[in-house]
Parts: C-alpha cells; structure tokens; sequence
C-alpha cells in the first residue's frame, strides 16, 4: 500500500508540474518581446569636423567695410585689411554765394561762364548754381566744364568731362548739377560754362544765373558771356554763384588723421604702411557671425569723409557636425565610423578631423573608395586632413577606425535567481565615465530586457525584475561601455529557474481536481498552440502582402461597355501598351481560363501568359486587370474584392453612364493605395515627426533611410533599401507600412 500511496503522489507530482509548465508557457507568450540577439550593440555617435578657408577680396572707392560671406555658419579667427589710395572724400566747396544780380541765356545771349581757378589737383563730381528758369524750355542747355583761354581770359573750346543737361526750375534756389563721370583737374584755370548755343528761336525761355556784382571777395575772377559767335568778357570781380562738389587727390597716412575700425566692439588703430596706405592685423578673434555680412566702419579725426581702397583676408573656421556610428561586440574590436557632410562653400577649403589617441586602422573613403594613401594623416597630433585638391561637391565621405575595447569589472554577489526574484548588480570601481547600456538575453538567445544608464559614484547598480513566467535555464547579460572616444563590453551568466515547493495541501487539492489536469493542460497546449498560430498567421499576412506588392507590374481598370481603360498605373520600368493589352485579354477572356471565384456580380479568372500572371476580376460595370510576376496570395483576391466594392459604392454612377470622360475617376489611385498598399513602392521622402509617437523600432528604421539617402545622393529611398541584407522580414515591413500611414514615410507620386 505504502509504494502505491508513494507512485500516487509522484504521479500528482508530475501532472502539477506539467500544468504549472505549460500555464508559465502560455503567459511567457504573453510577454516576450525579444527580437534580436544583445551580443552586439550600434551606437548612435556625432563628432566635430573642423572646417578651414581663407576668404579675400577687395573693394574700391569706399569708406567703410561692408564683407559678405556665403553662410552664418562660420567664425571669423584672424583678419587682415590693407588699405590705400587714403584720400578726403567728397566735399562741398563755396566758391560764390551772394549777390542778387542775374543775367539770362536765352536765344540772343547763349551762354555764361564764370572761372575757377582750381588750386590743388581734384576730381570734379558736380558743381551748385543759383538761378531759376522762366517759360517752358524746348531747346538744350548744358553745363559743362571748359579750358581757359590766357589771352583773351574766355573760355576755349576744350570741354572737360562729359556736359550735363541743365537741373533748374521756375523757383530761384540752389540747384545741383551732377557729371555722369568724375571730371579729373589738375591745378590752374578752368570755365564753369551755362551753354545754350543750341537754343531755337522760337524758344522764349529764360535760365536765370544769378552773380554778385556788389561785394565779391573773388576780385580776380572773370566772367564771360556768349552770343554766339564768339566769347566776349562780361567783368571781373562779379563772379556768377556757385559751388564745387569735389574730391582732392592730397593722399593721407592713417596714422596722420587717427584712422581706426572697430571689430566685434573692440577698436583697433590703422597702422602706416606705404604713403597713402595702411594695415591693420587681428589675430585670434574668434568672432562668430549671426548674419552673413560683416560691417566694419572706419573712423578718423577729418571733418570730410575720407575715400580709399581697401583689401582683406579673413581666416574662416566652423565645427561642423558629423554624424557616425559606434559598433561594440563582445568578439572583435570596436568599430568606429564618421560621416562628415562636407559642402565646400570656397575654392581653398581644408578639413581637418581630430581623431581620438586610441583609435588604430583608420581609413578615410571617398564615394566608397579608400583613399587614405592620398591623404595627410599626422599620427602624432592624431589629425587627418583633407585637403582641397581631393574635395568636390557632392563627395561622399566615411572615415573609419577601429579601438581596442575598455575593460572594465563586475561586482556580482550572486549568479542564481529564481523567477520573481530582483536580479541586481553593480560596475566595479574604479567607475568609467561614460554611458552604460544593460541587455539582457534568455536562455534562447533572443534580447528580454535594455536599460541605459548614466553611472554616478552614487548609483553604479543595474537591476531587472525576473518575471515569475520566466523560462528556466541561462541567461547572459551584456553590460557596455562608451564616452565618444571609447568603449568597451563585459558579459555576465545568470541562472535562473523556476521555484518548486510541495505544497501538500495544494497536493490534496490537486488530487481532487487530478480528473481535470488532463483537461488543463489540453487546454492549456491549445491557448499556446492558438497564440503561435495567431503570431504565424500575422506575420505570414505582412508577408505576403509586401510580396503581392513587389510581384505587381501593372494595373488596369476597364469599363467593360467600351473597354476603355478608366485608370491603369505600371509599376515597373518597362512600358506597356495598356489598351492593347486589355484588348487581348477581353479577345481570349472566354477561353479555358480558371475560375476563381463568381457570384451575380462578379467573377475573378486567372490566365498565365509567357512570364507573367495576369488576374482579371469582372464587377458589374468594369473590369480589373492585373498583371504580375507571380501568382498572388489567397488574402490579394479578398483585396481585390474589397476594392471591387468601393469602386460600385464611388464610382458606380459614373460607370454607368460612362461617356468617354475620364474626369471623375482621376482620384481612383487613393483606392489603390488603400487597399494594395502600394504606397511601398513609391519613392518615400522623409519628413519630421512632429508630435508624432514613434516607436524604437521606427527610430531606427527612419535613421536607415538617412543613411540611404546620403549613400545615395538621394532626397528620397526606396522600400528595398530598408531591408535588411538578408532579404525583408515581416517586422521590417510592418515598420515601414506604420510609418507610412503615419506619414512621417511620404511617398512621392
């Protein structure tokens, strides 16, 4: 009795344990999110490229500085001006302004000078005179610059500079007379010339030039008149009013007239140099720029604003942000890689990249080409320098390295857990500076748990909360290391199992309900069978509906009265003559084609034709035609009959009273898109997400279409180059659908 009593509870025993399995089964199913293995890890990582240029240029007959740079981007280190051909600006000079005296040119007096006895040589840029004019003028008058003549003291027929037309009207007041080009005078005499010679007889007109026949102080100065025939002498001392807008051609050293700039609110003195010239040199300024132009004004002790040339060279320098990644495993070295974005905005530009001591291996690629033998690696200053012979643009660059990985310990007091149990341990001291990342896989391989930390001297301990559905068996931690320089990976074995204890009143209940333990753990094996049938079939649907995708050449939708095509797309890159097509299909659409399915409305048939499969579903009004590489999924046809339905439900009228127009159907591709999904084979752009929500498994997939899309000089990337290497899987799909309908993955039509 005793033996048999002792095989009883042995075979309670077991069944319990069995049920007790197969429910911690069904809620492992519940909960494992596992998708790849932890034993290596990819980091996100960013440096700074250094960017060098020297910018020059020069500007002309001005009197400050204004610099124009193509980008804010860039700081301003060292400037150097050099400045000549100092000279006074323009100035206004009184020669005569009294007197209320005037005289008239019009058609029997036909012109008036007065001379100017110029004193030092200057460049003439336009001249005042007082006077007004009276009627209407129809005939030419001009002023304009003539020689002297020293015999008759009249002006001679040399004209200096080009004449202007007269600048006068009705009311008496100052009036400008500017020259079209700078007049250049040496020192002596000259003519200020009001010609009317052209005046026309029947111009009754008067320009009124007023002079100072009273109390002139220019007892010396002539004036003339013209009746023209002949100049004649008017007087002496009673010079006609005026004014001379000019420049002296008198050079200045800088230093003579305290000439000084201000940079960034500092201000610097502007040194001699050559006679008429001067320099000034900054170094180390390190200005930064928050606009594209630069305005550097020019002070100096002259009441006249001073002219000159002036030439600079600026020192340019920017940090430019360089994305890369960090790849960490536990069997081989680290990887390094940086992806500068180089845009050379000048024809001299050099980048420089300094690369942490202990990277080793590096290798600098162009458009994937490794050209590090060309290029100047200094491994005592740690720089790489790309010099502007070996940069285009549009280049593509990666600068590639390898480190050896950082070891680092682990204080760990135990190694065995039971499920429901806190697995806790701590980075060994000294503690390394840096991020740590915690992954956690299961006895099959696959990541159950990531935690990132920043480890402080306060807290240096990860811990993970062991599930009580945990699996038995081995669990291997990785716990990585990486300050942007370094890195490194340590491992750890965890066991972890599942805790028994004989309960022997929860035996004796066991033994009542013994009957049904059969019952339990069949229904049990049934929840887990269904949950793995639900997991396959969904993955399987994802699957075969990228694959019904990519299969798809080309779509046709026919209204079948005419046979007109209402709407077609291709989706590859050979063209089809699509009426001709639909044509033959309708020709031999009768003849031994399989019947898929039928009601009273519509039937789908299928037809192979030289290497494709054609799919010809018939609803009511109109037909569609689809051609592909292979034969379709069962769930493609229950596409294709709810498609049929919503083209009835939209277009149904339409098709009915279907005349030719084709208007009303040119949204017929949103109903496409919605139920092929074949928005996955356009080319998809890239958008921001906004205040979108986004999954880490759609993080990484948007940062793989940046990276295709800067590998392939490209603003948009394709669904096939999301992939992975190994071909696509059904997560990969359904990451990139999400996105789509989030929009964050646009596809450009």
């Amino acid at each position: 009795m005793g033996l048999i009593l002792r095989k009883a509870k042995v075979l309670i025993i077991i069944n319990m344990m069995l049920l007790v399995f197969l429910l911690g089964l069904n809620l492992h199913l519940n909960n494992a999110n596992a998708q790849s293995n932890g034993d290596s890890l990819t980091i996100d990582v960013n440096y700074s490229i250094q960017e060098f240029t020297n910018f020059s240029s020069i500007q002309t007959n001005t009197n400050n500085i204004n610099i124009s740079l193509p980008s804010t981007k860039w700081n301003i280190t060292n400037l150097e001006l050099d400045f000549t051909d100092i000279k006074l600006g323009e100035e206004l000079i009184s020669i005569e302004e009294g007197g209320s005296s005037f005289r008239s040119i019009y058609k029997s007096m036909k012109g008036y000078g007065v001379q100017l006895n110029i004193t030092e040589d200057i460049t003439l840029l336009g001249v005042h005179i007082y006077g007004y004019l009276e009627g209407k003028s129809i005939s030419p008058v001009y002023v304009q610059i003539n020689g002297y003549d020293q015999l008759s003291d009249c002006p001679n027929n040399t004209v200096y500079g080009e004449p202007v037309p007269i600048n006068i009207s009705s009311i008496p007041n100052w009036y400008v007379q500017s020259f079209p080009e700078p007049i250049h005078l040496s020192k002596g005499s000259y003519y200020l010339v009001v010609n009317g010679s052209a005046y026309a007889t029947n111009d009754n007109s008067d320009h009124y030039w007023y002079l100072n026949e009273d109390d002139s102080i220019h007892t010396n100065l002539n004036t003339s008149k013209y009746d023209g025939s002949v100049w004649s002498i008017e007087g002496q001392g009673k010079p006609f009013r005026h004014k001379l807008i000019q420049r002296t051609e008198q050079s200045y050293n800088p230093e003579a007239i305290n000439m000084t700039i201000v940079v960034n609110g500092n201000l610097y003195n502007v040194t001699n140099d050559l006679p008429g010239s001067g320099k000034v040199e900054i170094s180390n300024i390190n200005l930064h720029l928050n606009q594209t132009d630069l305005f550097i004004p020019v002070y100096h002790n002259q009441s006249v604003e001073i002219m000159f040339n002036a030439s600079y060279i600026l020192e340019l320098e920017n940090y430019l942000p360089s994305p890369g990644t960090l790849q960490i495993s536990e069997t081989h070295n680290n990887n390094w890689s940086v992806i500068p974005l180089i845009n050379p905005e000048f024809s001299n530009y050099i980048v420089k990249f300094n690369f942490p001591q202990n990277w080793f291996n590096i290798n600098v690629l162009r458009n994937d080409i490794n050209i590090t033998g060309i290029v100047d690696i200094n491994y005592i200053e740690n720089d790489i320098f790309i010099s502007t012979n070996l940069i285009s643009e549009g280049d593509l660059w990666e600068i590639t390295a390898r480190s050896s990985k950082i070891d680092f310990g682990l204080d760990v007091s135990r190694t065995e857990f039971l499920a429901g149990q806190e697995l806790k341990f701590f980075i060994s001291e000294p503690l390394l500076n840096g991020n740590y990342t915690f992954i956690l896989n299961d006895p099959f391989h696959d990541k159950i748990y990531t935690s990132n930390n920043t480890i402080t001297s306060e807290s240096n301990s990860f811990t993970y909360i062991i599930p009580s559905s945990a699996l038995d068996g081995d669990y291997k931690a990785y716990i990585y290391w990486f300050n942007g320089t370094d890195a490194g990976v340590t491992t750890q074995i965890f066991v972890i199992t599942l805790p028994f204890e004989i309960d022997w009143f929860l035996v004796v209940s066991v033994g009542i309900v013994i009957g049904l333990t059969s019952a339990v753990s069949a229904s049990s094996y049934m929840l887990i069978k269904k949950s793995r049938k639900k997991s396959a079939a969904r993955k399987e649907a994802i699957y075969n509906r990228c694959l019904d995708i990519l299969n798809l050449n080309y779509l046709l939708i026919i209204e079948k009265q005419s046979s007109l095509n209402i709407y077609d797309q291709v989706f590859t890159d050979k063209k089809l003559n699509t009426t001709l097509i639909s044509g033959f299909l309708e020709a031999i659409r009768t003849f031994g084609l399989d019947i898929t399915g039928s009601d009273e409305h519509s039937q789908t048939i299928k037809l192979e034709y030289k290497n494709s499969k054609i799919i010809m579903s018939d609803f009511k009004n109109f037909r569609i035609i689809f051609i592909m590489k292979d034969l379709p999924s069962q769930q493609f046809f229950g596409s294709i009959e709810a498609l049929s339905y919503e083209i009835e439900e939209k277009y149904g009228t339409h098709l009915k009273e279907f005349k030719g127009n084709l208007q009303p159907f040119k949204n017929m591709e949103d109903l496409i898109k919605k139920h092929f999904g074949t928005s996955f084979l356009y080319p998809l752009k890239v958008v921001g997400t906004g205040k979108t929500k986004i999954s880490s498994t759609e993080k990484a997939m948007i940062g793989r279409a940046m990276i295709s899309m800067k590998k392939n000089k490209s603003k948009y990337c394709f669904t096939t180059q999301l992939m992975q290497e190994k071909g696509f899987n059904s997560k990969d799909v359904e990451t990139i659908f999400s996105l789509i309908d989030k929009k964050i993955f646009q596809p450009i039509i």
